[in-house]
């Protein structure tokens, strides 16, 4: 497949401090943004006190789980035929590209 070499430290430091300070900015926004609707009197009925190491309140509401599954309930068994199927059909037709375990 050709050569492969490790990347140097310093590199792999980097990527890994720039990927923590992602994580930790894009978690800030999550608690701004939960933080900020916490008082919402829409959520007040769908909400009770959950999470107790987060301190935050837990969603009970579950219409869209109920919806999405009362609306395809009935197609799952075809949705996972075609992908058995469409997965057959390249790994005759692509014997070369399948993965090997």
């Amino acid at each position: 497949m050709g050569i492969k070499a490790a990347l140097p430290r310093y590199e792999l430091y980097l990527y890994t401090a720039v990927l923590g300070v992602a994580l930790i900015w894009a978690g800030s926004w999550i608690s701004d943004a939960s933080s900020e609707n916490i008082n919402r009197k829409a959520f007040k009925e769908s909400v009770k006190p959950g999470w107790h190491y987060f301190g935050r309140k837990m969603d009970v509401a579950d219409f869209e789980w109920m919806m999405w599954f009362s609306t395809f309930r009935n197609h799952i068994l075809f949705a996972l035929m075609g992908h058995v199927i469409f997965a057959k059909i390249f790994s005759i037709l692509a014997p070369k590209v399948r993965t090997r375990l």
